[in-house]
């Protein structure tokens, strides 16, 4: 009597039955968003790579760990990915320990703020495989993975993200299909060129409204409330005050990211950006492992 709801639920995603997923990438925010996965009740399968505290953790609270990436692969049915770059994209993504054991059972969700052209050719490869891919970058920082309150930007088609709506909806509140594979990377990189042009502006609020001696508590509640307010001003003005820089987002990232952006607009003016990436580049000889908002440093005095 229910056959009419198969349909509406299989396109809504919740038909899906996979729940085993090999997690690569424990990083600062791969390991918050693999932990909320796992409390949502998937199946994970993990390797350690430089860092074995998230797999330990992971594995006390029911984990698999494996010993390569081909024994992830083996094990799983949806593949999350998310590196530092272009080059672990090519490194991890594209080497035969994975492609040698890809079947047509697999879904790729490529999490790395990477470049739209890395993106299209682990697609183009994955393909031929017969693997289903999502472009599907990340934005909303360390505390939007532990909340599991991220944004996905997804790049794709609409069959693939309602397939792994489900895993998303663990890990993310807001979840949009801004175009074809290679969309999400690019949108990803003008969120981070505006997201370190806007933490250069911060800086310079708060270095002027030291000078100014305004208080910093009123300066915040002010400007929430008026046409200069910011994401970024709000949610970092206390790392900039007590210029506490312990990684959540590092700098080094942030200036690849702008990099990205910068890099796929070399036919355009982008003034703004190209700033900012020169002071990314300027501070990242000191704070490359530091949080992107150390960016201050070379302002606040």
């Amino acid at each position: 009597m229910l056959n009419w709801l198969f349909p509406i639920l299989i396109g809504r995603g919740l038909m899906m039955g996979s729940k085993k997923i090999g997690f690569i990438g424990l990083g600062a925010m791969g390991f918050p968003m693999a932990k909320n996965l796992q409390k949502a009740g998937f199946e994970l399968h993990v390797m350690a790579h430089r860092n074995r505290v998230p797999v330990e953790e992971l594995v006390k609270d029911g984990a698999h760990e494996q010993t390569s990436l081909a024994e992830i692969v083996k094990h799983s049915e949806i593949l999350i990915s998310i590196l530092p770059a272009d080059k672990e994209m090519e490194e991890v993504l594209l080497s035969d320990e994975v492609i040698n054991h890809l079947t047509e059972k697999h879904i790729l969700i490529e999490a790395t703020s990477g470049s739209p052209d890395m993106m299209k050719r682990v697609n183009s490869i994955y393909e031929n495989k017969g693997v289903k891919v999502l472009d599907a970058p990340v934005s909303g920082g360390t505390t939007g993975a532990e909340n599991g309150t991220l944004t996905v930007m997804s790049g794709g088609t609409d069959d693939v993200l309602q397939l792994v709506r489900p895993v998303l909806d663990a890990m993310a509140q807001n979840i949009y299909l801004v175009g074809p594979i290679g969309a999400g990377k690019a949108v990803k990189a003008i969120n981070q060129m505006l997201a370190g042009i806007h933490m250069v502006a911060s800086a310079e609020a708060v270095s002027l409204a030291s000078k100014l001696d305004v208080d910093f508590n009123m300066l915040k509640e002010v400007i929430s409330n008026s046409s200069g307010a910011s994401w970024m001003l709000l949610n970092k003005l206390d790392t900039l005050i007590s210029k506490n820089f312990d990684p959540g987002f590092k700098l080094a990232l942030m200036r690849k990211d702008i990099q990205i952006a910068v890099g796929e607009g070399t036919d355009r003016a982008l003034p703004l950006g190209a700033a900012a990436l020169q002071l990314f580049r300027m501070a990242e000889k000191d704070f490359a492992e530091k949080d992107f908002a150390a960016i201050s440093q070379l302002i606040l005095t």
